[in-house]
């Protein structure tokens, strides 16, 4: 199952995965776009529940969201290997 994230926190480059939603393992995807069409994080990532948990947490909407530093993702697919 993928995970996806319409867009990142800006201010710190991250993202927010809702607890409830962490698996063992887990496929994100980041599907923002910038105005030209281009996704800006193109490629498909993973992180672990084990180690989402591990990051710190922010309610929004009732919800407790894992905030995760997009540059500690690890890639499993890069753009290329999607299309």
């Amino acid at each position: 199952m993928s995970i996806k994230i319409k867009a990142p926190i800006w201010k710190t480059r991250s993202i927010g995965i809702a607890e409830y939603k962490l698996q063992k393992y887990n496929q994100i995807e980041i599907l923002y776009r910038t105005k030209d069409g281009k996704k800006l994080y193109p490629h498909l990532y993973f992180i672990s529940k084990e180690d989402a948990l591990k990051y710190p947490t922010q309610i929004v909407k009732g919800v407790q969201l894992r905030i995760i530093p997009i540059i500690d993702l690890k890639v499993i697919k890069k753009q290329s290997e999607i299309e």
